[in-house]
């Protein structure tokens, strides 16, 4: 009994003396974990195809850094902001407490209005790309920063398309009382009141409203040869079945992230969407992310899918620039940077705007097929270097 005590003692005092050199993982102790914030409307289906999107830039980011043996580690931390500025509050609160670098979102103009001071005195930069009015990037923050054109940008090339290219006359503009919607609207409307030949009115619709049959009857009887939707993207489904349905003739614009909708074997060649840029499917950067995102998820990514992965990228460029998780570090490299986005170069002026945002208009076909028929400003991007 006495040498099995005798034994047992041996063996205890050999593994504390291996115990430092176990517990030593160099390697382990030198990675750096940094968490991204995701504050978006993920409840909703579309809104998951830019988690998605999210979550391949930084899988591609830590596959990276593993092949270069850096010690930077991400993760990304998503939450649902439900596109309203109350939620968008309570999110930006946790990811505060949550210590964050960065945040990839919010989801709506709403949301970001609501958080850009939170974020600002916590000196935590967000990646915008989807949330649009031009007032988030110009009010002397330095924490906001967006991937994709403001509603200045695309309230002047929608009055072009509408104008130029869709010839319109009588330009019916729908929209909400959202933030965005708004400030776009408000825009748009500017820029159309002085064209000779042309009139333009607006219609008031609520957020949740799903039912448009008042609204195209309102369209008609205006006579409007040019419809505009500038109400919620989860709406614009719901809106074009009533087009559909009604067989009203009027050309229909819409905005952002609207290519991905489908309309089955309908023939609706009035629909149109202008895109915060895409179709670079002839690129090698475009083509392994599209063959990576279906193999994971099994269906095709969305344009938000590419919008987010170019948001989370550049952030985590910015990190990787600066060498740093401090804020202002981070901010200051992101005005630095020209990162090689899906779609193109990206870049920021100096309150956080896209430096030089471009546009594309599609025209709908038939089974879901979007025909690309314009490029804002015409001619960008012709002779870039395919990444």
């Amino acid at each position: 009994m006495r040498k099995v005590t005798i034994m047992r003692a041996a063996w205890i005092a050999l593994l504390v003396c291996l115990q430092p050199w176990t517990m030593r993982p160099a390697e382990a102790e030198e990675v750096r974990q940094v968490t991204l914030g995701l504050s978006a409307w993920i409840t909703q289906p579309i809104v998951q195809s830019a988690w998605h999107g999210a979550e391949l830039a930084v899988e591609d980011a830590n596959a990276m850094a593993a092949r270069k043996k850096s010690s930077w580690r991400f993760r990304l931390l998503a939450q649902d902001d439900q596109g309203s500025a109350n939620f968008g509050v309570n999110v930006a609160r946790y990811f505060i407490k949550e210590k964050v670098a960065g945040v990839i979102g919010p989801w709506s103009s709403d949301a970001a209005m609501a958080t850009a001071e939170l974020y600002e005195a916590a000196r935590i930069p967000q990646i915008g790309f989807t949330a649009g009015t031009s007032q988030w990037t110009s009010q002397g923050n330095r924490m906001p920063f967006r991937v994709v054109g403001g509603t200045a940008e695309v309230g002047l090339t929608m009055a072009e398309v509408i104008t130029t290219d869709l010839k319109g006359k009588r330009v019916f503009v729908v929209h909400n009382d959202s933030a965005y919607s708004n400030a776009l609207t408000d825009e748009l409307t500017a820029r159309l009141v002085n064209r000779p030949g042309l009139t333009a009115t607006r219609y008031l619709v609520g957020r949740r409203t799903t039912d448009f049959n008042a609204t195209i009857k309102a369209a008609n009887q205006y006579q409007a040869d040019v419809i505009v939707f500038l109400a919620l993207f989860p709406q614009a489904a719901a809106f074009m079945e009533e087009v559909r349905r009604s067989g009203t003739e009027a050309k229909v614009l819409l905005v952002g992230g609207a290519s991905s909708l489908s309309f089955g074997e309908a023939a609706l060649p009035q629909a149109y969407v202008l895109e915060y840029e895409l179709a670079r499917e002839q690129c090698p950067r475009w083509k392994a992310f599209t063959q990576a995102y279906m193999r994971r998820y099994n269906v095709a990514p969305s344009p938000y899918s590419y919008y987010a992965y170019d948001a989370a990228s550049v952030l985590i460029a910015a990190i990787l620039q600066s060498d740093s998780t401090d804020g202002e570090k981070i901010a200051a490299s992101l005005r630095q940077l020209r990162h090689a986005g899906l779609s193109g170069p990206i870049s920021f002026a100096a309150g956080g705007a896209n430096a030089a945002p471009r546009f594309r208009l599609y025209q709908y076909r038939s089974r879901g097929q979007w025909q690309q028929v314009g490029v804002f400003p015409r001619g960008a991007g012709i002779n870039e270097k395919c990444q």
